[in-house]
């Protein structure tokens, strides 16, 4: 079963192993976290400073769900991951920045054909470049997946079938005349006795 927060976990995991040069000069994975505008923050002095390059991920919101039936829903998901980094200028290349564009090829090769908890295959669909920087480079990807949110199902996997605790014997509804009789249990609806999930 998975909620939107495995997605997101196995996403943030899969960029923490791509391993980037750091700002002391030695490798590390690369700094993730889901993304809450850091770069504004960190302009503006709000915020502490983390370790760059960086990756934060952004679920764009709105997520809009279709309700399958029975607690699963399933929606596109919209992926940011932004990309932040310090650069400053080189003899060489004074003013161009073209380190930022090694750390998207690294992020996209890790990314091609993934495929996080509950979803279909993560595909970059567009990209953004920061034609307007500072020191601070902001690159931007775009990624959409079919997401399958299965976190309130009553499918229990391992059984192979839906679950319903309840007894049909206790379910049945008065009417005017007396009572209608109890559904009859089939091969399309199973009860599971309280003491055997």
């Amino acid at each position: 079963m998975a909620t939107l927060r495995e997605p997101l976990q196995d996403i943030l995991t899969k960029l923490h192993s791509i391993v980037v040069p750091n700002q002391e000069g030695s490798y590390s994975g690369l700094y993730s976290r889901v993304w809450n505008n850091q770069l504004r923050d960190i302009r503006e002095g709000k915020i502490y400073e983390w370790p760059r390059p960086a990756a934060f991920v952004e679920l764009v919101s709105p997520i809009t769900f279709v309700n399958i039936s029975a607690g699963i829903r399933t929606a596109e998901l919209s992926i940011n991951i932004h990309l932040i980094h310090d650069y400053y200028n080189a003899e060489v290349t004074f003013e161009q920045d073209l380190t930022i564009f090694d750390l998207r090829d690294k992020l996209l090769l890790e990314l091609i054909d993934y495929v996080p908890t509950g979803c279909g295959t993560m595909l970059c669909v567009s990209e953004s470049v920061d034609n307007d920087h500072d020191n601070l480079y902001h690159y931007v990807l775009q990624f959409t997946t079919h997401f399958r949110d299965s976190g309130n199902s009553r499918y229990l996997d391992a059984a192979g079938r839906f679950i319903d605790t309840s007894d049909p014997n206790l379910d049945s509804s008065t009417t005017i005349g007396g009572t209608l009789p109890p559904p009859t249990p089939d091969e399309s609806y199973y009860i599971i006795p309280n003491n055997q999930y």
